[in-house]
């Protein structure tokens, strides 16, 4: 990975912001029908991912402040399906998928922001991944909104 400069932070900043943004607009008039139609059995809907971006959202925030408090802490790994049984995606209605989605997104947005260049650089050790810093976890954090991003336009196209 790319080390960090002040215009690095900047750019990813601007990154996460973007695809943010784009998230926000496809499912801004999505219905609750199209939001809960599953692409396959193995896959998630629409609605699972959104609330797993909100509970990658959370962890990451945690994360990040746990770094900030400590000298190289030691981070947990997590189990994406495991999030989804004791989190209960099924369960949670669009709305609040989407209230938790957009209030986790923001609250890490407004943490990165807050940072100094130096604090990008801080890191943990982290269970599956070793050594990663602040900036390792925002530029996974986007690259997962990337990701999950065209999933949720797939599984949308499948469902008209």
């Amino acid at each position: 990975m790319e080390r960090l400069v002040p215009e690095n932070s900047k750019e990813l900043l601007s990154s996460l912001q973007e695809i943010t943004q784009e998230l926000n607009d496809e499912i801004k008039e999505v219905f609750e029908e199209d939001a809960n139609f599953c692409p396959a059995p193995t896959e998630w809907s629409v609605k699972e991912i959104l609330c797993y971006l909100s509970d990658a959202d959370r962890i990451t925030t945690k994360r990040i402040n746990i770094i900030l408090d400590d000298d190289e802490p030691f981070l947990r790994a997590f189990n994406p399906d495991e999030l989804a049984v004791e989190h209960d995606y099924k369960g949670q209605t669009w709305d609040e998928a989407k209230r938790n989605f957009q209030e986790a997104r923001q609250a890490n947005l407004e943490l990165l922001q807050s940072l100094q260049p130096i604090q990008w650089l801080k890191g943990a050790i982290h269970q599956e991944r070793g050594h990663v810093t602040i900036q390792d976890l925002a530029e996974t954090l986007n690259g997962y909104s990337r990701s999950y991003l065209e999933q949720i336009r797939h599984a949308l196209w499948l469902a008209k």
